[in-house]
């Protein structure tokens, strides 16, 4: 990935050092993940060893400060490498964007010195990887639904108690951040507060045998008497949460554009080589409006994206912005991708070609992180709540 290679609107974000490193990151992902793609994604399983190299270039740590260790760049840097792995291999760039965003991300934003001299150095290194724990049977997007206890069992040590779902990373992390109800608030709601659990406390139970992305750790655990330390003060778990789903969004986003920009390019150069009645499959206009739409919607979504992050780089509050970007990048990246495989016609629906699994692994995007259906929710509560505002202030 070079300056030419980078659209004019991302450039505006880039500083030369984070070019520089995207060109790493570029060249990364055509010869350590691009010719592993597929028999990982037939083992259904990430190496180790990959996610080391990873930490070696600074793709575990992109966005923190480096005053903490990380490479202190900023979300646009950040979007634009999880879109390039993304390109190649979703699973993995979706367990790289957890990691930085969720697990490192939490850790980072709530986390005392003692947590942050101890573990967060080694996450954003990459020697540790990081897994964070919110989704469980009754509760994802509805985070109140949470039913994971921890008991205060002497002062400042905790036991957790519960089961949870749908983890990526979660039997091969090294730490893991868990949302758990430590008590109730004055109103009567349940206190969700964070606490800091290491991998020999964690049961594991499976991975969970996904539709896509099926190289990534998608798992889940229990928690038995499991000792734990909070992270941030307590009670305070849920509103950090959410803080660092704005962030998730962004990564979710992009591997979204990742994935439709693998699957357009595959369509163009399909379209142009194929040949049915005598012409290319580039010559019928119906194609070629097809091929349009794919263009236009992906552009769309990249300048959604990059709304986000230019907030987000700037440390302003950028939740309608994430959501914005995540549902329409994910929803665009599924219609760009189906339409890629009906280019591609009964070859496009084979595992021969990676086409069908852009399919599969596009899918995630419109539920992980919250669903489409609740980032309309988020959206249109932020519209409301903001033209109530409007009209009383004019009252």
């Amino acid at each position: 990935m070079t300056p030419a290679s980078i659209a004019a609107p991302w450039l505006a974000q880039l500083s030369p050092a984070e070019i520089a490193f995207l060109k790493k990151v570029a060249h990364f992902a055509a010869t350590e993940i691009a010719p592993h793609a597929d028999a990982w994604e037939k083992s259904e399983e990430l190496p180790r060893a990959v996610f080391m190299k990873a930490g070696k270039l600074g793709l575990l740590g992109m966005t923190a400060p480096r005053a903490r260790g990380g490479q202190g760049f900023g979300y646009a840097a950040y979007a634009l490498a999880i879109r390039e792995l993304a390109k190649h291999q979703a699973a993995f760039a979706i367990d790289l964007a957890a990691h930085n965003a969720l697990g490192s991300g939490h850790l980072l934003a709530a986390g005392n010195p003692a947590q942050h001299k101890r573990v967060l150095t080694k996450l954003l290194k990459g020697t540790w990887l990081a897994a964070w724990a919110l989704t469980e049977p009754e509760a994802g997007s509805d985070s109140g639904g949470v039913q994971t206890t921890a008991t205060e069992v002497s002062p400042g040590k905790w036991e957790l108690n519960g089961f949870k779902r749908y983890i990526t990373l979660g039997r091969s992390s090294d730490i893991v951040i868990v949302m758990a109800v430590s008590g109730q608030t004055a109103e009567g709601r349940k206190e969700i507060s964070a606490f800091l659990v290491e991998r020999a406390e964690i049961i594991p139970v499976r991975k969970v045998p996904t539709c896509g992305l099926r190289a990534s750790d998608t798992a889940e655990f229990k928690l038995v008497k499991a000792k734990a330390e909070l992270v941030g003060p307590r009670g305070t778990g849920q509103a950090t949460a959410l803080a660092c789903l704005d962030k998730g969004r962004i990564g979710v986003a992009a591997v979204s554009l990742g994935l439709a920009r693998a699957a357009l390019d595959a369509a163009l150069k399909h379209a142009l080589n194929r040949r049915q009645f005598g012409k290319r499959l580039a010559d019928f206009q119906a194609l070629q409006f097809m091929l349009a739409d794919c263009e236009v919607e992906l552009r769309a979504a990249e300048a959604l994206v990059l709304q986000a992050t230019a907030l987000a780089s700037r440390g302003e509050r950028h939740t309608i912005e994430s959501s914005v970007a995540k549902l329409y990048a994910s929803e665009a990246a599924s219609r760009i991708c189906s339409r890629a495989l009906q280019i591609h016609g009964g070859y496009g629906y084979t595992r021969d070609i990676p086409v069908e699994r852009y399919w599969r692994d596009a899918r995630l995007s419109e539920i992980g992180e919250g669903s489409s259906e609740v980032q309309r929710i988020v959206i249109s509560r932020a519209l409301l709540k903001g033209t109530a505002a409007t009209l009383a202030d004019i009252r």
